[in-house]
């Protein structure tokens, strides 16, 4: 009787183990990896079943990551292999001499450049490398230059004259002397053009987290909305509000990545290109929008603007909602976040929007 029972309890126990090793072998999994690319931390994180292909998905996202970066880096020094494969590089070199031909990726964050430059009315200007220069941040020793130092330098400075040709893929700085800086849009572009990557090997859940740009792909491995920190600008460990997110990117510009201070005043990296000098009425702004590299464009250019103007161009705009911090330490954001993003208390700073 009990060899029966056994007999029959077997096959039970087969049928149990293969579903379970089934399911296991179904359930998703995670796959991380870090690398330290374009002056900052990059961290993808990406779900799936096949450990293969998370990995291979990855791989490939950062390739993409290198190549955009390669292209549009312009700190290598002249005569290195790095310099002479960045577009961004040949572009300067040829400033007032002759168009230069460049990738696709390249043409197109020029374009998006200069269409945000004459929607903004100069704020956003990726012609601003001869300021760029003149600050320092670039740099190890970033300084407060001569009045008459930035006046020359921003008679240099005017997307009217970055001239592109699409169906020639050229691009030309019409002036001797002009000098793009690509900091403002190349790090978004990049991270989309990872996040695209990864849709192609069929991902469906991932995290890019790039030094202060963020993009995601779905919902998080709890089928819910990533949870989005805001950092507190003057409390490195400390975050203002968390914002849920989800098939989008945030993306934050601040007074507080680079910086240095001199007579009790901060001068920090994000220079508005028509005064030359560091914009004073925003402490961060953290832009959310579908895609990493218009995000990434619309949180310089609305750190640049003042306060109130930000919100009116936000709105003017569309597509995009903002976070702000202002310097008189306000929280301000557009209305189709309240309700969703949560606000925390402390750190001094005053939320009217909530009440």
């Amino acid at each position: 009787m009990k060899r029966r029972r056994l007999l029959l309890l077997i096959p039970l126990l087969l049928f149990l183990a293969i579903l379970v090793a089934s399911l296991y072998g179904r359930r998703s999994r995670e796959y991380a990896s870090d690398q330290f690319l374009m002056d900052t931390l990059i961290s993808i994180k990406v779900y799936g079943r096949d450990p293969k292909v998370l990995k291979s998905a990855v791989s490939a996202a950062y390739a993409e990551m290198h190549r955009i970066a390669e292209l549009v880096d312009g700190f290598p020094q002249p005569g290195t292999a790095a310099y002479n494969s960045s577009d961004v590089c040949r572009i300067n070199r040829q400033a007032g001499l002759q168009p230069v031909r460049v990738d696709p990726d390249v043409i197109a964050m020029l374009l998006l450049a200069k269409k945000y430059n004459e929607l903004s009315d100069g704020a956003f200007d990726v012609t601003v490398g001869p300021l760029m220069d003149l600050w320092g941040f670039g740099g190890d020793s970033p300084h407060i230059p001569p009045p008459e130092q930035i006046r020359s330098a921003l008679a240099l400075i005017g997307s009217r004259d970055l001239l592109l040709d699409s169906r020639q893929q050229t691009a030309f700085l019409r002036r001797r002397g002009m000098k793009l800086d690509l900091g403002a849009i190349a790090k978004g572009y990049a991270t989309e053009k990872a996040l695209q990557t990864l849709k192609k090997y069929g991902i469906r859940k991932a995290l890019i987290d790039a030094g202060g740009n963020i993009r995601v792909l779905g919902r998080n491995q709890h089928d819910t909305s990533w949870s989005i920190g805001i950092r507190d600008p003057r409390k490195p460990d400390g975050i203002v509000a968390i914002l849920p997110l989800e098939d989008a990117a945030a993306v934050t510009s601040g007074d507080y990545y680079r910086y240095f201070e001199a007579g009790g005043v901060r001068y920090h990296h994000i220079l508005d290109p028509r005064s030359g000098y560091p914009a004073t009425g925003n402490m961060t702004v953290t832009a959310i929008a579908a895609d990493a590299g218009l995000a990434d464009v619309f949180s310089t250019l609305f750190f640049v603007l003042p306060p109130h103007k930000a919100m009116e161009a936000a709105a003017r705009l569309g597509g995009v909602d903002i976070f702000l911090v202002t310097a008189n330490r306000r929280i301000l954001h557009t209305p189709s976040l309240k309700g969703r993003i949560e606000i925390l208390s402390g750190g001094g700073y005053h939320y009217e929007q909530g009440r």
